[in-house]
C-alpha cells in the first residue's frame, strides 16, 4: 500500500505487547506491511480491512504512516515446516513445496530460487547422460541444510521482535548492536539472508574455495563472471592453457583472470566452486574437469 509518510528505513518493524508489525519499500511508491495481533487470531478467511492493519501498525510502532490505497489485503498464517526429504525416487521438492516459514528476513524467494538453480543443472547433466542419477542425491545434501537454517533464523527474528522479558529484549538490542558495529559478523548475516553465504559440503582437504558460492569476478577481455555462466555452462577461471574440446564445449566456458591470480577455479552453472586448487597443473586440471563436467 501507499503511504504519506515515509518510514525513513530499509526495513521499519518493532514489537510492543502483543502487536508486531514490519514495513519494507517495493521501490515504486507501495510499501509491503507485514502485522500480527497476537491477542486476536482469526481463521485466514476472515474479513480484513486497512482500518485494522492501520491500528495494529500504530500499536506495534507508534503510527501508522498514513497508510491508503492499498493493493491487496490478505489475512495468512505462518507455519514453520520443512519436508523431510527433498527426493524420493523420481520425485523433488523445490521452494515452497520443500520448506514453509514466517516471512520475517524475507528468505523465502532467495531460498526457493537457489533451490531450484542447484537442482535444474543436476536433472539436466543425468537427463542428457553427462552425469550419473547419484549427483541427484546431493540436491538433499546441499539444500537441506540451507532450509533448515531459514527456518532458524525467520522464526528466530519473530520470536526476538516479540520478545516480552526484560533479559530477552536486552539480548536482542545487545545482538543488533553487534551486528552493526563487527563487520564479519554483519556480513554473515547478510549472506545468510540473501542466501549466497552458505558453504555447501566438500570433501576433506578440499580447497577453502569449494563449496562457496563465487563472486561475479572479472574475467580477462573485460568481461564477467556472471556473464560467461548465462548459457548454464561451468566456467573454468585458469591462468594455464587449457581448452574444452570435444562434446564439451557446450558445457564447459574457460576463462582466466583479470589480474595475476594463480588459483584454478571451476564454477558450476549454479555459480557454486566444484573445485578448485592455487597451483594446478594440466593433468589435475582435466581430472577435475572430468569428474564434474563429465
Amino acid at each position: 500500500m501507499r503511504v504519506t509518510e515515509e518510514p525513513g528505513e530499509l526495513l521499519t518493524f518493532d514489537a510492543v505487547g502483543d502487536a508486531f508489525a514490519f514495513l519494507v519499500p517495493f521501490g515504486d511508491g507501495y510499501h509491503r506491511v507485514v502485522c500480527w495481533d497476537r491477542g486476536r487470531e482469526l481463521p485466514d478467511d476472515a474479513p480484513v480491512g486497512l482500518d485494522e492493519i492501520r491500528e495494529t501498525t500504530r500499536r506495534a510502532l507508534g503510527r501508522d504512516f498514513g497508510m491508503h490505497d492499498p493493493r491487496w489485503i490478505s489475512r495468512f498464517h505462518s507455519d514453520e515446516r520443512q519436508a523431510p526429504a527433498y527426493r524420493v525416487n523420481r520425485v523433488f521438492l523445490a521452494g515452497d513445496a520443500a520448506h514453509v516459514h514466517t516471512p520475517a528476513g524475507a528468505q523465502g524467494m532467495n531460498t526457493g530460487l537457489q533451490d531450484a538453480a542447484n537442482l535444474s543443472w543436476k536433472l539436466a547433466a543425468v537427463l542428457k547422460g553427462h552425469a550419473a542419477d547419484p549427483l541427484l542425491d546431493t540436491y538433499q545434501a546441499e539444500r537441506h541444510p540451507v532450509g533448515r537454517s531459514v527456518l532458524r533464523s525467520s522464526g528466530g527474528i519473530v520470536r526476538a521482535a516479540m520478545a516480552r522479558r526484560p533479559w530477552t529484549i536486552a539480548l536482542r538490542t545487545a545482538f543488533a548492536t553487534f551486528l552493526g558495529a563487527v563487520g564479519p559478523a554483519r556480513r554473515k548475516a547478510l549472506g545468510q539472508v540473501t542466501g549466497i553465504g552458505y558453504r555447501y559440503p566438500a570433501p576433506r582437504g578440499s580447497h577453502r574455495f569449494t563449496g562457496r558460492r563465487v563472486p561475479d569476478v572479472a574475467l580477462a577481455g573485460g568481461g564477467r563472471l556472471h556473464e560467461a555462466m548465462r548459457g548454464g555452462r561451468f566456467v573454468l577461471i585458469t591462468p594455464e592453457p587449457y581448452r574444452a574440446g570435444g562434446d564439451r564445449e557446450d558445457r564447459l566456458a574457460v576463462e582466466r583472470w583479470a589480474g595475476d591470480r594463480r588459483t584454478t577455479v571451476l564454477v558450476r552453472p549454479d555459480g557454486y566452486a566444484a573445485w578448485a586448487a592455487d597451483a594446478a597443473d594440466a593433468r589435475a586440471i582435466e581430472a577435475a574437469v572430468a569428474a564434474h563436467v563429465g
